[in-house]
């Protein structure tokens, strides 16, 4: 049984993922790396690669 920390991070990761879906749309499908403060991709860019999961990752990176 999940605790209630659990459903809250589950919420919340779902919550990322789809404010990163929608800022991709917004930006004609393109990946974060002509924003400011990008600090690359997390990974290889490949075919299988989605430009939301790059906006997940930067949109976890911390404000500095």
């Amino acid at each position: 049984m999940k605790t209630m920390q659990q459903k809250t991070e589950q919420r919340m990761e779902r919550a990322l993922e789809k404010a990163a879906k929608m800022i991709c749309t917004l930006k004609c499908g393109l990946c974060p790396i002509r924003e400011e403060n990008f600090s690359g991709c997390p990974w290889q860019c490949t075919e299988e690669t989605r430009p939301w999961q790059c906006w997940v990752a930067h949109l976890q990176e911390p404000t500095r």
